[in-house]
């Protein structure tokens, strides 16, 4: 091996190895990372580094002390803080390793907002990573809507239980507490950066902007007597369905019926589905109704107390969609 990576470049090639047509990423098992010196940087080893999917202009290398950082301009070291056990690592090729997942996330928390913490943790536990949009200036030209990433779908990297077993068990590692934190609020199986947002919202208690509906569950089965049905986002007081409405899959006929059917299914087994539109996700207020309503089905009225509550919600609105 000649160098690991970490930090926002592992992020990066990360983000590109596991999106669909990626490479994928093989990670070792159960051996002592000891992460090489930061001498093998040249410029072969930054141009591996790019053709991995990192766009960054600074390459974040973690070696194994403060002592063997190097001083270069576009190259940042991150001492490696030693995990009390085994852990394994990320072999992504021609001499490039990277952090297991569960060590960059701690690590990486260093660097993140409390909202951008709980968004990673939902996209390295769910079924999406987000990449560049290859079609943005395309899209910008022609007038539309344009959004320089997207979300693409690919399996689960991660889960909130390894996340936080992993910083519990590490609390010499720097950004340990602040993952422990943002994982209060964390769920496995979101379907989309959407999804996470809801669930985000509903979780987070009152003091901090949110509405304090959960426990929940994302991606929930329910077995029926001939099929499985699925729900976005199921919150266990009340057994309520929580469902996304994006603006992009339900501009069909056939989407729309299909979540009729779905809805009305779910029903029928007194499973009440509330859906959350893109727009009423996106505004605060139309967002606060959809949560009046769901409060009345878990016979939990919303009742908020708390001092500058409308502050703290766009606050956590304005984080939320940066």
């Amino acid at each position: 091996m000649d160098i690991c990576i970490c930090d926002v470049t592992e992020l990066e090639c990360l983000r590109a190895a596991t999106a669909p047509g990626g490479p994928g990423i093989n990670q070792t098992g159960g051996s002592q990372l000891l992460a090489p010196g930061a001498s093998s940087v040249g410029p072969a080893c930054r141009s591996r580094v790019k053709a991995l999917g990192s766009k960054s202009k600074t390459l974040h290398v973690a070696v194994p002390s403060a002592k063997d950082r190097l001083t270069l301009s576009d190259v940042a070291c991150h001492a490696l803080g030693k995990a009390t056990t085994p852990e394994s690592y990320i072999d992504f090729g021609g001499g490039i390793i990277g952090l297991s997942i569960e060590h960059f996330y701690v690590s990486i928390c260093c660097r993140l907002s409390f909202v951008q913490r709980m968004l990673l943790a939902y996209e390295l536990c769910g079924y999406y990573t987000i990449v560049p949009n290859p079609d943005y200036d395309e899209e910008a030209k022609s007038g539309e809507k344009a959004y320089k990433v997207k979300a693409v779908t690919r399996a689960p990297l991660a889960t909130v239980e390894r996340l936080r077993t992993f910083a519990k068990n590490n609390p010499q590692i720097r950004g340990s507490k602040l993952a422990l934190k943002a994982l209060k609020y964390a769920a496995d199986s979101a379907r989309s950066p959407e999804e996470a947002r809801i669930a985000i919202v509903m979780l987070l208690p009152h003091s901090m902007g949110g509405y304090g509906r959960g426990p929940l569950v994302m991606d929930y089965r329910v077995d029926a007597e001939e099929t499985l049905k699925k729900c976005d986002i199921f919150l266990l007081i009340g057994r309520i369905d929580i469902e996304y409405q994006s603006d992009l899959y339900h501009a069909s006929r056939e989407a729309l019926r299909s979540d009729s059917k779905r809805a009305n299914a779910l029903s029928a087994l007194g499973i009440p589905v509330v859906t959350v539109t893109s727009e009423e996700l996106r505004e605060p207020e139309l967002f606060h109704t959809v949560m009046e309503h769901v409060g009345k089905l878990q016979n939990r009225k919303l009742r908020i107390r708390t001092s500058g509550f409308t502050e703290k919600r766009k606050a956590l609105w304005d984080a939320l969609f940066d």
